[in-house]
């Protein structure tokens, strides 16, 4: 190997060190659907790993359970909850609705928020959907205020667990999201926190709050990824590019020089629980879709995966889990702790 050659390559080297610096994620699991299926990866991984065929999912806060809805051979909606890791069924929940649409565990672990009809659709016909919040065990239920009549769906929570969020999918006011409280004593508020002239494919939720509850991120569908104050103010563009790594596996080591290069479509986003990154899905200039992490210290996004066939939805950045977990039982750490047999 010829001097210049061993030099490029030391150089690469160099670039490569430096770039995995300024794209060192480390904290947390992304939890994703695609085509039907659930995969989770850690945002240093290359691979992910597939949990489960239920494609409708959420996974809890801390990391360790996920909820999926399926139908059983009567055609009821059940809620599974699994064992995150494992894809294990810990129990089932008959939702008691004939048709659902979405789901999405609360920060703080105690509710599972999901809308449904408690009565038949009529010629296809969805005659008034309810938004309805359950306890992971089962045992808890109540039902949310919302407007009658529009059909709720993509499902956000405020990070103190107090509001759920959604659009109304029976309009087509897609910079509208309206905001219902779990005590159920208030009436639903609209909101309007998105920049005039944002547009969105209805691929819900295309929005997520930071953790601190401050900031919107956002994604209009041709513009790119914004971040805005909880009000509503101080738009701004984060994003609109990612880095694409040019040498994979190069002479056996993980050998990384970028390209940035400019995406076309933007989709969903999720804020990481530090809220020092982002995670969103998109759609390259050659028709290929990824999810891509954004940095904010270094005001970049690398693609964490690449799919050629069909866009992975709902991306959800969750915390690491407890690293030990009770021979034969169940640590829930929803409301108060507690215990519970894997059968219950």
């Amino acid at each position: 190997m010829n001097t210049r050659r061993l030099a490029f390559l030391f150089s690469l080297l160099i670039l490569s060190v430096f770039c995995l610096h300024l794209f060192s994620w480390a904290e947390g699991m992304i939890v994703y659907a695609y085509r039907g299926t659930t995969y989770m990866m850690h945002p240093n991984d290359t691979i992910p790993t597939r949990i489960t065929e239920e494609g409708i999912s959420t996974p809890s806060p801390d990391g360790r359970f996920l909820a999926a809805v399926d139908h059983d051979p009567d055609r009821r909606n059940l809620l599974h909850i699994r064992d995150l890791h494992t894809g294990k069924k810990i129990r089932s929940i008959i939702l008691q609705v004939h048709s659902y649409v979405d789901i999405s565990w609360s920060p703080d672990g105690r509710w599972i928020v999901y809308a449904g009809n408690i009565e038949r659709l009529r010629a296809g016909r969805d005659l008034g959907t309810e938004i309805f919040l359950i306890s992971p065990d089962g045992r808890q239920k109540r039902k949310l205020r919302h407007p009658l009549g529009e059909k709720p769906i993509g499902f956000v929570w405020a990070p103190d667990a107090q509001s759920v969020f959604y659009n109304l999918a029976a309009t087509d006011r897609r910079q509208e999201i309206w905001e219902s409280k779990i005590n159920g004593q208030e009436n639903p508020k609209k909101h309007l926190p998105f920049h005039d002239g944002a547009s969105f494919l209805n691929r819900y939720p295309f929005y997520s709050f930071s953790p601190n509850g401050k900031e919107i991120a956002y994604t209009p569908i041709h513009e790119g990824v914004f971040v805005t104050d909880a009000k509503g103010k101080n738009h701004r563009k984060v994003t609109d590019r990612a880095h694409e790594n040019l040498f994979p596996d190069a002479v056996g080591i993980a050998i990384q020089a970028f390209v940035n290069h400019r995406l076309q479509q933007f989709f969903q986003v999720d804020w990481s629980p530090n809220g020092k990154h982002l995670v969103f899905s998109a759609e390259t200039l050659a028709g290929h879709y990824g999810l891509y992490i954004y940095s904010f210290a270094s005001n970049e996004a690398q693609r964490l995966v690449l799919l050629r066939n069909s866009l992975p939805i709902s991306p959800r950045w969750i915390g690491d889990s407890l690293p030990v977990q009770p021979h034969n039982k169940m640590a829930v750490t929803w409301g108060s702790l507690k215990r519970t047999t894997e059968t219950d």
